[in-house]
């Protein structure tokens, strides 16, 4: 009872603690652990405490953390007493700040503009003066008098008048146009100012800030580090391989590489890779198949599904998670609240370079290892086909690399020779790899004389065929060959297909392939004959092609 009592005690003076500090953290990312679908990031901050009660923040975490996920844990003498996942949202009226310099011009041409726009103003005002001036000078007709004198000296005015406001309205659209020019100028400047900073400044949207509050809780001075651990899903990765062939005596060179994508918002620079082949967003759940039960198909219905009469739907989802989070064990303490998921990993390889790989959404290239696995060589032919052979390389270890199927580049002696598919699934412990065409190992294939027989007692005709293949090896070194050729297969009763002669060669009587298997050597030459006949009724005609 004294326990439960010290407990509750506990937990209530946790709850209503208030930290003395909250500090921002500058955190570095440290591990990231890639699935096929998403990836797991550990983030570390070291921290500094006396003795009391301090909050600690993860801010700008990534948008597309799933906040299920988060884990803190810690190194130090200090108690983590609580875990906090919050989302604020920006201030969208607030105005990015500017360097000194940048807001100095800016300052200077707003000032500028000004200046100049009532100088503008002011010689327009002045310019109507003069235009009024004017056109009254014009319009006044009140001189009247019979004296030539006073008539004389009052054209004299008039002109000199005239001549004066004409002069002065010239000068004032002079001056009025080069303060327009002057003031277009610092609109332009202003104009290609506020574009600058609108693309510096203003170019990243604002974005709701996701970060991790971490409470904690020390008796005395300490030194230690909080480690954060998140899900976030804008990653990847994808296998891709390279088989790499020099001589037909040596082994081939399988290199493993991995095609990485993250595009979460944030780089990760010189981090420690581990690659899963483990998808976490899989379900983990087994199926559950509910009883099916059989009834007589009603055409009036246009149900297209199975009935269930008389069974209870089954759980949604999310009335599975509320059912499996009742059976869950109690927290032992407030030390231990944090949201965990747990993880089956099939297959993972640890990184031992770190690498950088910057939020881009681009593939970036991560060599995983590289191994020698053992080869052999053979000449395949095939004379109905072609008259060349060609190298095939039948490579064995597959099983014990725990490939995901991917395509893979082939290389034979330093040249591309083209891409294959490798699927563990249906390779198995060897895969057969086309490595192009050998024009010096060469055959002829010639047909032979059909001899035709007819029975005079029966209805039935028979037809002998025979082939004689001439093989020759120019290479400067002997080789294991394997020739196919064939003969029909017949789904008729009525026409039988006989082997004469197939010189050796194996014989698949479902598919009528023939296969000789030989070493051949250098300089060499090696001549096959098989033959068959085809029993059919005389009266009808023979299709073989």
């Amino acid at each position: 009872m004294r326990n439960l009592i010290a407990c509750i005690c506990f937990i209530l003076v946790a709850t209503n603690v208030k930290a003395e500090n909250k500090t921002s953290l500058n955190s570095k990312i440290k591990n990231v652990t890639v699935f096929l679908n998403g990836a797991q990031v550990s983030r570390e901050a070291a921290i500094s405490v006396n003795k009391g009660v301090y909050e600690f923040v993860f801010d700008s975490l990534p948008l597309s953390i799933n906040q299920n996920s988060v884990q803190v844990g810690g190194k130090g003498d200090f108690i983590i007493l609580d875990t906090k996942y919050m989302v604020t949202q920006p201030d969208y009226n607030t105005k990015p700040i500017l360097p000194e310099q940048i807001t100095r011009l800016l300052n200077q041409l707003n000032d500028s503009i000004e200046i100049v726009s009532y100088q503008l103003e002011e010689l327009k005002n002045n310019k109507q003066v003069l235009e009024t001036e004017k056109q009254f000078l014009i319009t006044n007709k009140t001189i009247t008098t019979d004296s030539l004198p006073v008539l004389k000296d009052a054209f004299i005015f008039f002109r000199e008048k005239y001549n004066d406001i004409n002069n002065k309205l010239l000068q004032t659209k002079k001056n009025e146009a080069k303060q327009q020019k002057r003031l277009n100028n610092l609109n332009e400047r202003l104009a290609k100012l506020n574009q600058e900073i609108a693309s510096k400044y203003y170019a990243k949207p604002l974005q709701p800030n996701h970060k991790v509050i971490v409470t904690v809780k020390s008796n005395q001075p300490s030194n230690g580090k909080l480690i954060l651990n998140y899900m976030i899903a804008n990653a990847s990765w994808s296998p891709s391989y390279d088989l790499r062939a020099n001589q037909l005596n040596e082994p081939v060179e399988l290199t493993y590489k991995a095609m990485i994508y993250q595009n979460s918002g944030e780089n990760w620079d010189d981090v420690k890779l581990k690659l899963s082949t483990n998808n976490p967003y899989q379900s983990k759940s087994k199926p559950v198949l509910p009883v099916w039960y059989l009834n007589y198909y009603n055409s009036n219905t246009n149900i297209q599904t199975a009935t269930f009469g008389g069974l209870a739907q089954p759980m949604s989802s999310s009335e599975k998670k509320l059912e499996e989070m009742d059976n869950l064990a109690d927290s032992e303490s407030a030390a231990y609240y944090t949201t965990m998921i747990e993880s089956f990993t099939n297959v993972e390889f640890n990184i031992a370079i770190p690498y950088s790989i910057p939020s881009d959404g681009e593939q970036h290239t991560v060599a995983v290892k590289e191994e020698k696995l053992k080869v052999e060589y053979n000449y395949f032919m095939v004379p109905k086909m072609d008259n060349n052979a060609f190298l095939v390389a039948n490579i064995k270890g597959f099983e014990e690399l725990n490939l995901l199927p991917a395509s893979a580049n082939i290389y034979f002696d330093g040249t591309f020779i083209g891409q294959t598919m490798i699927n563990p699934a249906v390779t198995g412990d060897s895969l057969a790899i086309d490595m192009g065409r050998e024009e010096r190992i060469t055959v002829k294939r010639n047909a032979l004389k059909i001899e035709e027989k007819e029975r005079l007692l029966g209805s039935d005709k028979i037809k002998n065929y025979g082939f004689e293949m001439n093989i020759r090896n120019n290479l400067a070194s002997s080789v294991n060959l394997i020739v196919e050729d064939q003969i029909p297969v017949s789904h008729n009763k009525e026409i039988v297909v006989t082997i004469k002669n197939k010189d050796n060669a194996t014989l698949n009587e479902n598919s009528g392939m023939l296969v000789w298997k030989f070493n051949l050597a250098s300089k060499e030459s090696k001549k096959i004959n098989y033959n068959y006949e085809i029993k059919h009724p005389k009266d009808k005609q023979l299709a073989l092609h």
